[in-house]
């Protein structure tokens, strides 16, 4: 008898989201995923093209377990996203390759950081986070906030270097807590 057994029992596909509940869940969900979407791409069209693609994937590939669908559509919407907006994200990596965050306390984002940056990102002027952000700079916060991506993830991602995205992130989480200031005050630093 080996030390080593391997289970051959099939996977329950209870545990996995059935055809009807991923179309439910893009339904119930597709505000939610517009947004992150655009918040990415900067074009209603885009997002609505990266959505669409985030659902057939999912309903053309192997069914998530049912308690991660809402993550799963996430992640796959942001995918999509980032990919239809590839060029101008990594055209800002030469821009960031040489800039450095001298705020080392911004790159840890526990839980409760993440929900309350996620909520302040969904409830700011779309219009002017994408006006005040960069591509790369949107592309991390989203990654960052509502995917629960590491830095490493969001060098993985997004295909452009370390620095850039350490630099990236600082200039993203920067703006999102001078959003959180009122007008005038400048006792952050």
């Amino acid at each position: 008898m080996s030390w080593f057994q391997v289970s051959m029992k099939p996977v329950d596909a209870r545990k996995h989201a059935s055809p009807a509940e991923i179309l439910e869940c893009f339904r119930n969900e597709n505000s939610l995923l517009r947004k992150l979407a655009f918040l990415v791409t900067g074009d209603l069209a885009l997002a609505d093209q990266s959505v669409a693609k985030a659902r057939e994937s999912t309903l053309k590939g192997n069914a998530p377990f049912r308690d991660w669908l809402l993550e799963w559509a996430k992640s796959l919407t942001v995918n999509s996203a980032i990919a239809s907006t590839a060029e101008g994200i990594r055209a800002c990596d030469a821009i960031y390759r040489v800039r450095h965050c001298t705020h080392i306390e911004l790159l840890w984002l526990g839980d409760d950081e993440r929900t309350a940056s996620l909520d302040q990102v969904l409830q700011a002027d779309p219009q002017r986070l994408i006006a005040e952000l960069d591509p790369l700079c949107r592309a991390i916060l989203v990654l960052r906030v509502a995917i629960r991506s590491s830095i490493q993830d969001c060098v993985l991602r997004l295909n452009v270097s370390r620095t850039a995205v350490l630099a990236g992130h600082c200039q993203a989480i920067t703006w999102l807590y001078d959003l959180q200031l009122p007008r005038g005050d400048s006792s952050r630093h």
